[in-house]
């Protein structure tokens, strides 16, 4: 660490606007991840808002001691916090993090399990597809909304009855991206 430290002191002091300016932000995430313990305990034990500044203060480094972290807020008794973790998990697009994601669609929340198919949205696996597909059975027209729309992007024609379906019976915004879908996905 000491070594990463003093190279980016000296990138500090570069000619180069550019380069003094990556030098503050890596310099920033070497301090925020020597204080990471600190940043686990308010994740763990602080109040709401602490928790959620916490977790978007890891956001931006990477390792499993991160996702470990992050991880373990998903399950969180608030559910701002929940979200916010389910957030930054998918922001990572560590496929580690995908057991998290498809649980959180289950979530009691309907903004944790919207924000977890948005999550979810990160990543173009046709493995989603199942997990998906039971998410447009959710109460929350939110949630089926954004599977659509996730749904749509991974263009997989096994779910061409689910867009039929919606392209005729959903609401406005079901339909359109039903619709959308059923132009793009694959034969």
């Amino acid at each position: 660490m000491e070594k990463r430290r003093q190279v980016l002191r000296l990138a500090l002091k570069d000619e180069d606007d550019a380069i003094r300016g990556l030098a503050a932000e890596a310099l920033e995430k070497l301090e925020t991840r020597q204080g990471l313990a600190r940043l686990a305990e308010k994740i763990s034990s602080g109040v709401m808002l602490e928790k959620i500044r916490a977790i978007y203060a890891i956001a931006d480094l990477k390792g499993p001691e991160i996702l470990g972290i992050v991880t373990k807020a998903a399950k969180d008794e608030s559910e701002d916090v929940r979200a916010t973790a389910i957030r930054v998990l998918g922001r990572t697009g560590d496929y580690n993090a995908l057991s998290v994601l498809v649980e959180a669609l289950g979530d009691s929340s309907p903004m944790v399990a919207r924000t977890a198919v948005e999550a979810l949205g990160n990543y173009n696996d046709p493995r989603l597809l199942r997990p998906l597909m039971q998410a447009l059975k959710n109460k929350d027209t939110g949630v089926i909304e954004r599977a659509l729309e996730v749904i749509g992007k991974i263009g997989d024609k096994r779910a061409e009855e689910a867009m039929l379906y919606f392209a005729v019976k959903g609401n406005r915004r079901m339909r359109e991206l039903a619709i959308k879908a059923l132009g793009e996905m694959d034969a």
